[in-house]
């Protein structure tokens, strides 16, 4: 199966967006998972919405919005509460994991292969056939 980032922007349409996907695809979404990087200066949070996997074409959609997000701990902040609202309200859950932050990746492919391991140990993602 092929898994593949939809990265979208940092601005807010683009956070704004993510309450669409939720709100009009709640029923084709996997997982919500909040990636912490808590190891930096200043610490982010990203945001992935992993898709069930298509009908046809083996193909599994992650959108996600990468450290656009202040850390929410111990003080949450607007956009976090957000998230977690739209998740509620459609009776999804979230699920938080601490990561490295993208910037110690050379190249975003290298970032996004971490990611598909990370997702797949903790049994988010499928495993590889």
């Amino acid at each position: 199966m092929s898994q593949s980032f939809i990265e979208l922007g940092q601005g807010y349409s683009d956070f704004f967006e993510l309450e669409e996907i939720i709100a009009y695809n709640h029923e084709r979404i996997h997982h919500i998972v909040c990636l912490h990087t808590t190891l930096e200066k200043q610490p982010k949070t990203s945001v992935l919405i992993i898709m069930k996997p298509s009908r046809q074409g083996n193909f599994q959609a992650i959108y996600s919005i990468f450290e656009a997000i202040p850390y929410p701990y111990p003080v949450s902040n607007k956009r976090f509460d957000f998230i977690k609202i739209w998740a509620a309200e459609q009776s999804l859950t979230i699920r938080e994991l601490e990561v490295k932050s993208k910037e110690h990746f050379y190249e975003n492919d290298l970032y996004y292969n971490y990611l598909i391991g990370v997702l797949r140990l903790q049994r988010l993602l499928p495993p590889m056939h």
